[in-house]
């Protein structure tokens, strides 16, 4: 299992990114390269990118979970956020005012190699496991979560190997994920070793984390002084790499919300490949609700912003966070929401989303767009059969992947509380101004939503 990397080596950020958090976490993934080796030429290796486009809290990890049961399917391990975020393509990096950015920006050389590193395919067969990668991708994921801890593949190989052999004598035919298991299992060695590792930020439920460590309380506010990557931090999963013919041949998936504001930009970095975007709607009553509920939740920390924010519904005395650090996307025009209701904030954010990616199909009206509603892909049977029989075959893929999903249901992604029908109609009344406003009515009768709430599900 032993990989040959540099270990690092205090904290000296050079002439490269202004906050030397970023520029360690950079430095060490420049590190950790030398063994998790890219896809040559990745940006022209790509002839087919599908770019799953929607705001956020709109079901895009449903959507790309079910496109991984698919082969033929290339994709990035989670969110494309950390890369973009350390390669100064998000905001307040991109030096932009917003997430929006037009052409090449930032360090396109490291997007390229971090990305090409990264591409491929989940591993589902416990005896097909490469589990030296697995410790190379683990330490990457770790390293961009929590960046000034000094880790190494060495000791993370170290955690691995006591990991696997913890499963072993339990047995990986006992029932069970044993892979989930070995991921936990790696989450509370790292929590105990590192008491600025609280778990309770990773994509883990929280009967989980009571199960692995009963003690540690819940957090509040962002994981560090500088995010990367947004909580709730993924737990890396076996991951088989793609070679250059792989990428050449297959279509490549990605989904991050940001995205929207990028999609001219991903056309420049990927100057060879046919762009095709799946367009995924919820309906806004859903969708806002959803975002509320991320901005009140623990997760979801973006980034701290110089104007003190003054949000009624999130900013309060008790959280000092609430006053200084802004939740999931910067729309063009967030600094006039700084002082605004919560729910406004919400409104505004879904909004503009949604309007850049008809922009941007509007002046680009070469492009292929599939759209898809997030109702129907958790809806009923038949509904959900038409929905993954179309995504099938606007993908060229077989639609036998998907066929137990659209038989047996789908279970909403990343949720904060727990799904069920029709649960934003709870915050109807504090939503209804927002909700009745002519930008979200325009936006919901064009992605073809009823003007009447009460049909929205």
């Amino acid at each position: 299992m032993r990989s040959r990397q540099p270990d690092p080596a205090g904290t000296d950020t050079g002439n490269g990114p202004h906050d030397p958090v970023i520029a360690v976490a950079r430095r060490r993934l420049d590190e950790l390269r030398t063994v998790r080796t890219p896809v040559d030429d990745f940006r022209t290796a790509v002839k087919d990118l599908v770019v799953v486009s929607s705001p956020f809290r709109g079901g895009t990890t449903l959507l790309t979970e079910l496109l991984r049961r698919a082969p033929d399917l290339l994709h990035f391990q989670a969110e494309m956020q950390p890369v973009l975020r350390l390669a100064g393509w998000t905001y307040p990096d991109n030096g932009a005012d917003s997430e929006r950015i037009s052409g090449l920006v930032g360090d396109v050389t490291f997007l390229e190699q971090e990305l090409g590193s990264d591409v491929g395919n989940p591993v589902n067969d416990w005896n097909g496991v490469d589990w030296s990668r697995y410790a190379q991708d683990v330490l990457w994921r770790w390293i961009v979560q929590w960046p000034m801890l000094p880790l190494t593949l060495a000791e993370v190989e170290d955690m691995l190997e006591k990991a696997l052999g913890d499963q072993a004598a339990d047995g990986p035919d006992q029932g069970g994920d044993p892979v989930r298991s070995v991921g936990l299992a790696l989450l509370r060695m790292l929590a105990t070793r590192y008491k600025e590792v609280n778990p309770y930020y990773a994509d883990v439920s929280p009967a989980e984390i009571r199960s692995i460590l009963p003690d540690t309380p819940r957090p509040s506010g962002p994981h560090g002084d500088t995010v990367i990557e947004f909580a709730p931090l993924a737990v890396p999963k076996p991951w088989k790499r793609a070679t250059r013919q792989d990428v050449e041949s297959r279509t490549v998936i990605t989904k991050t919300p940001v995205n929207v504001y990028k999609m001219d930009a991903l056309r420049a970095l990927f100057p060879e490949a046919r762009i095709r975007v799946i367009h995924l709607t919820r309906n806004p009553g859903a969708a806002i609700s959803s975002y509320r509920e991320a901005w009140l939740s623990p997760w979801f920390f973006n980034a701290p912003v110089s104007t003190p924010l003054d949000i009624a519904g999130y900013t309060e005395p008790g959280r000092p966070w609430s006053r200084d650090w802004w939740k999931l996307d910067f729309p063009p025009g967030w600094q006039d929401l700084t002082r605004s209701p919560l729910e406004e904030v919400c409104a505004s954010q879904w909004c503009a989303s949604h309007t850049a990616i008809f922009d941007f199909l509007a002046q680009n009206r070469d492009i292929d767009v599939l759209r898809l509603t997030y109702e129907d892909l958790i809806g009923t049977a038949s509904e959900r059969t038409r929905a993954i029989d179309e995504l099938a075959d606007w993908l060229g893929t077989d639609r036998s992947h998907f066929l137990e999903p659209a038989v047996r249901g789908m279970t909403p992604m990343n949720a904060i509380t727990l799904p069920k029908r029709a649960k934003w109609y709870g915050n109807h009344e504090v939503l209804r101004h927002v909700l009745h406003s002519e930008d979200v009515m325009s936006l919901a009768a064009e992605m073809g939503y009823s003007q009447d709430m009460t049909n929205w599900p």
